[in-house]
């Protein structure tokens, strides 16, 4: 993501996204509210009274964002503020959808946060990997991004029995077909990684295929115990996918949530969760780990969206390892269950500690 600040006050900023991974995190930035310029088209009614799409330059002010995985495109609504006068479109709603490349200018009132330029201009890893749960029945291909995870092809298998002749052709054209489409996947995506796990053999013959086809692809096999999405899930879980794919904030967010169950059980001291207690935590320097789902960072609540950005400036600041999880994905109902938000201590704090902040 190209960020340029453009005032001494650090109310106004231009960006450019250049990946899906940026149009991600500009979605979970932007706030209701904020001011919102770029180039969009518009229905108008022109001559006759015909309409007609005419490009133009509008200023939102947004209402609201939307953002579809894997879609490569972000959706901004809001009412015109500024536009052409002569199509009279002040006033009236729009929406625009921002790909990648595209250059917008954001005016945040009261300035923006160094924790809100710092999620802009975020480095973290990007691109995919992609996952294929596989067995003689059934398969699933997934694709993980820092956004989640969505499942792009499952499909039931009927291969002839046993017994007839025509099996091992069939098998060896489905091992082809799979390994075709795991390559294919991988190279849309940019992915560096490919797991193929599976309770039986298979998988072994379409990792050796995927491995003849894209040498440079990393492929990484493992037992599940069964193929199609269940399988896909349960690859999630294992330790070696884990490890594999933990630059994706998706498996962080699950290690960091399983953390944060197991120590709510045994030592409910040192751990945080809901705002209030996290910022409580974040402002005594005991923060370690933190895990925030998305939706609070533009809740319509100022007093919560206020105290989460407080928490994760400061925890940022104490080097504390931050997790923002995308809105809809497993951790994400985990976590609203514990507020929206939670985190793992680096000493424990008794309750009035964590209380702190609330007075």
């Amino acid at each position: 993501m190209r960020v340029e600040v453009l005032d001494s006050k650090r109310r106004v900023v231009r960006v450019r996204p250049e990946s899906e991974e940026d149009l991600w995190r500009l979605k979970i930035t932007l706030r209701r509210g904020d001011l919102v310029t770029l180039r969009t088209v518009r229905d108008v009614r022109v001559g006759s009274g015909r309409k007609e799409r005419i490009p133009m330059t509008l200023t939102l002010r947004l209402e609201s964002v939307e953002f579809q995985p894997f879609t490569g495109k972000l959706r901004v609504s809001g009412v015109v503020v500024e536009g052409p006068d002569e199509f009279g479109v002040k006033g009236k709603r729009h929406s625009a959808t921002v790909a990648p490349g595209q250059q917008l200018i954001v005016e945040r009132e009261g300035g923006w946060s160094e924790s809100a330029l710092s999620r802009l201009r975020s480095s973290s890893a990007a691109g995919a990997a992609v996952i294929a749960a596989v067995d003689y029945d059934e398969y699933a291909l997934a694709v993980v991004a820092p956004h989640g995870f969505t499942v792009v092809e499952e499909a039931e298998v009927s291969l002839p029995g046993k017994d007839d002749p025509s099996r091992e052709a069939e098998v060896e054209r489905l091992v082809s077909r799979l390994a075709s489409r795991i390559v294919e996947e991988a190279s849309r995506r940019s992915a560096s990684v490919a797991v193929i796990v599976g309770p039986g053999p298979l998988k072994l013959r379409v990792a050796e295929a995927v491995r003849s086809i894209a040498p440079k692809l990393r492929v990484i096999v493992d037992d599940a115990s069964m193929g199609g999405v269940s399988g896909v899930r349960e690859a999630l879980r294992r330790t070696t996918v884990a490890e594999a794919l933990r630059e994706y904030s998706v498996l962080e967010a699950e290690s960091i949530l399983e953390e944060v169950m197991r120590r709510a059980v045994r030592d409910r001291d040192s751990v945080a969760y809901t705002a209030g207690e996290v910022l409580a935590a974040a402002r005594l320097g005991a923060v370690s780990a933190l895990v925030v789902d998305e939706s609070l960072l533009y809740s319509i609540d100022d007093e919560l969206r206020g105290a989460v950005d407080e928490a994760l400036s400061i925890a940022e600041k104490t080097g504390a390892k931050i997790v923002i999880v995308p809105e809809g994905s497993p951790p994400s109902e985990r976590l609203r269950a514990l507020g929206g938000i939670a985190a793992v201590l680096r000493y424990r704090l008794p309750p009035e500690a964590r209380r702190l902040s609330e007075s």
